[in-house]
């Protein structure tokens, strides 16, 4: 009974391996095929970061879905350690649009000093902002990045208004974090968007702005 015990622990655990070994060569492939990598980071995050947006989507890396479907804030799910701190952002590397990107990157999301999974007790710097693709812009790319903290930190950027541009355009993901020494990221996501009928209607409702 021992050795069978002890031979099924192996095969859950071999498993599991395999599987975490598969998330990382999958999320290093797409973030290449879909040129993160090297355009945006110089190395691809080490694990996949699961996303679930209302409690039903979840996302699978690389693909499309509606604004509305992203309007709200996702929950995370990562290899976190429970004592570690962590930051997590997302960024769409394609404002206004791939071809002339001008506004690289426009920062959706940034959140600090996260204790273990617990998004909800970090420190906001910018509160969720979902995408939200400007009128003929085409497909956008929008990553959602954990970069692990050497310990809780001291931020001085200033909290993000969401209805000021100001702060969310042009955000230097490469310059924030080399001044925190955060290194690569432990874990990410890419998906995409692109505008529809419902973006204005949502504008409106989350912003209290037109198209």
């Amino acid at each position: 009974m021992k050795l069978l015990c002890w031979g099924l622990l192996f095969v859950a655990l071999w498993c599991r391996s395999q599987s975490q070994e598969e998330n990382e060569l999958n999320v290093r492939r797409i973030m290449r095929e879909m040129e993160v990598i090297p355009e945006i980071l110089d190395e691809a995050p080490k694990d996949l970061l699961r996303v679930k947006y209302d409690n039903t989507i979840d996302i699978e890396e690389g693909k499309t879905y509606t604004p509305k479907e992203l309007k709200f804030q996702p929950k995370l799910d990562w290899n976190a350690d429970p004592e570690d701190f962590y930051t997590v952002m997302m960024i769409c590397p394609d404002a206004p649009n791939r071809e002339n990107p001008m506004y690289r990157s426009w920062l959706h999301w940034l959140v600090v000093n996260v204790p273990g999974l617990d998004v909800t007790k970090g420190q906001p710097i910018a509160d969720y902002f979902g995408p939200l693709p400007p009128r003929d812009s085409g497909l956008q790319r929008y990553l959602i990045l954990v970069y692990q903290q050497s310990d809780r930190l001291d931020f001085d950027e200033k909290p993000l208004e969401l209805g000021n541009a100001e702060g969310h355009s042009n955000f230097d993901v490469s310059k924030f974090t080399q001044k925190y020494e955060m290194g690569s990221p432990v874990a990410g996501n890419i998906l995409q968007s692109k505008w529809d009928e419902y973006v204005p209607e949502l504008m409106k409702m989350l912003y209290g702005v037109g198209d």
